[in-house]
């Protein structure tokens, strides 16, 4: 173990229910005796604090910089402390900031779950049951911690066991036994966790069965592959589909609609709040309130004729912009008029909030009224002098730049409390059943090959949710043939199209065998002379302050290759 490994005593957090609502809340404590653990009160606030670590990956900058771009989906925008991590330069080391963030916090998450386990024996005042439960709810969290650090960095230190002091030794267990210990993990939490949570937010059965589904699909091609990985994939995720009461919503578009975040189609979502006091994350260096996804994906729109910021349209950060294979090709401009998500992913025009006379726009002078449209994407190519009969500015993709692109929509948060906040209040929808199709679909396709039925119902699901009304058979009756033409990258694509920027693109890609294939075939930053995207980007560098911290160093604790 190493300093990362111990307990923070001086973080952890409390309290459950505030005003009318079942947001799990969390309150920071200070100077928390040890013998706290043991007593009702002491266990349920380490139980709230375990949950607290997860905010760390979703919806932050160091989670999204980990798993949004360096894809085929995400480059880099104009602004950003991390684009070697998209290039795959050489200044993606071990010092990278976002890996060691992530990597310390995955096991400051990973010491508080194991200390409930451990005093789970010994905690008096509390029913049996609700003990269990409680257990069961961080033995998903913990699973769901190493889930995360497996995937990077390959053998990771593992641990089930409480540290109450400093300790210095550590080693990198095999990928497999790492996955043994989150099957047993999230075998014990599917046995002992309810259908239905006390309180939203909480983990439950059908939450530990899809994870566990997603589990198994990965580790189906890890060094941990069993024969078996790819039918218990498809097994658990059908339970999840068939036994419970969760639905796919009619329209896409209500999925990420402000104020619905708690719908039918939410397997587990990770909370926020509109209170700043219970929406902080502990020991999370680069934490700037809440869910900050919204402010990633935006362009500056501020900068432009008839626009100013508001909250509404959001604080542009421009970290991310959409490859010109996610706007063009994956969303196909000819398949627009039936696939409803590209209008419904993307924010393709901005009105007018501050009229006036404004000069060489597209070359021409305008007058904008109030309401009118300041900027368009249209999405398709037109020659300037088609651009200037339009009274707006046009932005085409033959214009797009690390400073303008089609920002992704679906993350806006118009609660924040000014323009300039960067804390937002929406839940992060961590599972959903879309992606449950998504993920039999994938399983069904490599034990059965492309003219799986099954694999094609699963898609279809999904799939024909996403058409326009009237365009359900046209989105449909493509799919047999474009899987048995596509493949393996036809389910990446409706992947993508379905679940773009909600953290999962590099985990899928690096899961299907295709992160340098498709990278460099569409990010032209992971290429040479920018990048240099390789075979070992598979996995990513172990922090050198984890290596610098062990007893023995790096023979102890040895970097991946590569790095």
């Amino acid at each position: 173990m190493n300093k990362y490994l111990r307990i923070f005593t001086i973080v952890m957090m409390a309290g459950l229910v505030a005003s009318c609502s079942d947001f799990l809340q969390e309150e920071v404590k200070t100077q928390v005796s040890n013998t706290r653990y043991n007593t009702p009160e002491g266990f349920n606030e380490a139980v709230n604090s375990t949950y607290s670590y997860i905010r760390t990956f979703y919806g932050t900058e160091e989670g999204m910089t980990a798993s949004v771009f360096g894809t085929d989906t995400y480059r880099e925008g104009a602004d950003g402390d991390f684009k070697a991590m998209n290039r795959y330069s050489n200044e993606f080391d071990s010092f990278s900031y976002p890996m060691e963030s992530i990597w310390r916090n995955m096991y400051r998450g990973i010491n508080i779950a194991n200390t409930v386990v451990a005093r789970s024996e010994s905690v008096e005042g509390l029913p049996g049951d609700e003990v269990t439960r409680r257990t069961a709810e961080v033995r998903f969290l913990r699973a769901h911690f190493y889930f995360i650090l497996v995937q990077y960095f390959g053998p990771v230190h593992l641990t089930t066991e409480e540290t109450e002091g400093v300790e210095l030794q550590a080693s990198r267990a095999p990928v497999a036994d790492v996955y043994g210990q989150i099957i047993s993990d999230l075998e014990f939490a599917m046995n002992n966790l309810p259908a239905e949570p006390e309180q939203y937010g909480r983990a439950t059965k059908p939450a530990a069965e899809h994870l566990l589904a997603r589990v198994y699909l990965t580790k189906a091609t890890s060094d941990a592959a069993e024969s078996s990985d790819y039918q218990m994939a498809a097994q658990l995720a059908e339970t999840v589909i068939d036994n419970y009461s969760f639905q796919l919503l009619d329209d896409y578009a209500d999925i990420f609609e402000v104020g619905n975040e708690q719908n039918a189609e939410v397997v587990w979502a990770v909370q926020y709040s509109e209170n700043p006091l219970v929406n902080g994350t502990p020991d999370h260096d680069l934490f700037r309130g809440g869910n900050s996804a919204h402010l990633y994906f935006n362009f500056p729109y501020d900068q432009e004729p008839g626009l100013f910021r508001t909250v509404e349209f959001g604080r542009p950060f421009r970290r991310f912009r959409p490859t010109l294979f996610t706007t063009q090709e994956m969303f196909n401009l000819d398949d627009r008029d039936t696939d409803s998500r590209y209008k419904k992913t993307f924010k393709d025009a901005f009105r007018v909030i501050d009229p006036g006379n404004y000069s060489n726009v597209d070359g021409v002078d305008v007058t904008f009224a109030e309401g009118d449209t300041a900027i368009w994407f249209p999405g398709f190519n037109m020659p300037l002098s088609e651009q200037q009969t339009y009274n707006m500015q046009v932005i085409t993709p033959e214009e797009y730049n690390f400073i303008n692109f089609p920002p992704l929509w679906k993350f806006m948060d118009p609660n924040r409390a000014s323009v300039n906040e960067t804390g937002g209040s929406r839940d992060w929808m961590a599972f959903r059943l879309a992606e449950t199709h998504l993920i039999a679909a994938e399983a069904y396709f490599y034990m059965d090959g492309a003219s799986s039925p099954d694999a094609i119902a699963h898609l279809n699901a999904v799939r024909e949710r996403a058409a326009w009304p009237g365009e359900e058979n046209n989105m449909t009756s493509t799919t047999a043939t474009s899987l048995q033409n596509e493949g393996i990258d036809f389910i990446l694509d409706e992947r993508g199209r379905e679940l773009l920027g909600e953290q999962l693109r590099w985990f899928d890609l690096k899961r299907t065998g295709k992160l340098v294939e498709r990278t460099t075939a569409h990010n032209p930053d992971a290429v040479p002379p920018i990048g240099g995207l390789e075979e070992f980007h598979n996995l990513r560098p172990i922090p050198q302050s984890q290596i610098d911290l062990t007893e023995g160093g790096e023979q102890s604790f040895p970097q991946n290759p590569g790095y």
